[in-house]
């Protein structure tokens, strides 16, 4: 599917595993609890073991595999860790991060067992934790919390925005959420309309451009609220939907160039623009430094320089709808650099239909045209 974009950036990937500290339980005085700690402590020692040992051995471009899920392990560390907080304000709050962290811990040991060689430890690192898990997967334990919902303690800030959106997923998302699963349907336009004049997909953009970001935790939070409210009424039609232009936004925000900023985040943050994500290829999903669509320098059909994308994407999801898709491509063909051989694109498009579509670019002075097609994927159920 050959077009002629420019880039918008090329720059180094790098895991970035967060060492972190030992935990300390002072206010908590639920024992369960410093049984928790002791557990993410462990838990973290290991991690940061394995990421040693990662550093010592090439780092994440010799070992891909285990670079993904040290990654994996660390982020769940770091959460569970972020939990003793939150657990510490009641009884409920205390049984949910005690399930987190016996979950945690049970995904860190299914991750390394059978490649404790490979991670750098020895057999059975985990085995202090067996007790804890023992009483906090236990599956009587797990099924009584569903009894009882866990209290958010979001401020009132936070709470207007739950409210807000939750409305808007019981009365315009739920209503619609199944027709459009079953018949593979577009998102329908007054669900985007409508998020739109709510300011939902502005909210990750920073102000200057026209969005309502202005920096600091209570960003990533009121995103993280708004997505979850509107995933309760449709992953597909509601969650999912903000969080495409979301993933452009922080990266034009971190790698695009001021002109690049200028164009494109106001028209993401009004939906005057759309976007969708093209990383994953038949295959190569997690694995994305393996990616083997290629981006070669060319000149365009009206003569400007520009590059012809080639290959094939898959999973793009809101591909149709889409105005823009932010296309992940190889632009050195040696691919040896893997990571540092990729570059990301902002290629604008038609809207299509979600049934499928073709498009055509056409020929002009050197270059001999090219075409854009999608098929979709039935949605299962």
């Amino acid at each position: 599917m050959p077009l002629l974009q420019r880039p918008l950036f090329n720059r180094p990937q790098r895991l970035g595993v967060p060492a972190g500290a030992l935990t300390t339980v002072s206010a908590v005085t639920a024992p369960d609890l410093h049984d928790a700690a002791d557990v993410i402590d462990l838990a973290q020692r290991v991690v940061g073991k394995a990421i040693r040992h990662l550093a010592a051995s090439g780092g994440p471009d010799a070992h891909q595999v285990l670079a993904y899920d040290i990654a994996h392990a660390s982020a769940q560390v770091e959460t569970a860790r972020a939990l003793l907080d939150y657990g510490g304000k009641g009884d409920t709050e205390a049984r949910i991060t005690c399930a987190f962290a016996a979950d945690m811990a049970h995904d860190l040991i299914t991750r390394l067992c059978g490649r404790e060689r490979l991670w750098g430890l020895d057999p059975a690192p985990m085995r202090d934790a067996h007790g804890f898990l023992d009483r906090f997967r236990d599956p009587a334990f797990l099924a009584s919390l569903a009894e009882t919902p866990g209290p958010l303690h979001l401020d009132s800030d936070f709470e207007l925005v739950q409210a807000t959106f939750r409305s808007f997923a019981d009365n315009e998302i739920v209503p619609r959420a199944e027709h459009v699963h079953r018949h593979n349907d577009d998102v329908p336009e007054e669900i985007i309309g409508g998020l739109a004049e709510m300011g939902a997909f502005g909210l990750s953009v920073p102000a200057e451009y026209g969005g309502y970001s202005e920096g600091g935790d209570g960003e990533y939070m009121g995103m993280v609220v708004a997505t979850e409210e509107l995933s309760r009424g449709s992953l597909g039609i509601g969650g999912s939907l903000i969080t495409r232009p979301e993933i452009l936004t922080r990266a034009l925000v971190k790698g695009g160039t001021e002109a690049q900023k200028q164009h494109w985040l106001p028209k993401l943050a009004t939906a005057e623009v759309m976007a969708a994500v093209a990383v994953t290829e038949p295959d190569y999903g997690s694995d994305v430094a393996g990616i083997k669509v290629t981006a070669t320098p060319a000149v365009g059909p009206d003569g400007s320089a520009g590059y012809v994308i080639n290959g094939v994407k898959t999973w793009c999801t809101f591909g149709a709808r889409a105005d823009v898709l932010m296309l992940l491509a190889r632009t050195d063909p040696d691919r040896a650099k893997t990571h540092r051989g990729l570059s990301l694109f902002i290629v604008p498009k038609p809207r299509g239909d979600s049934h499928g579509f073709e498009f055509a670019q056409p020929a002009g002075g050197a270059h001999t045209g090219g075409k854009m097609e999608g098929r979709p994927i039935d949605t299962i159920g």
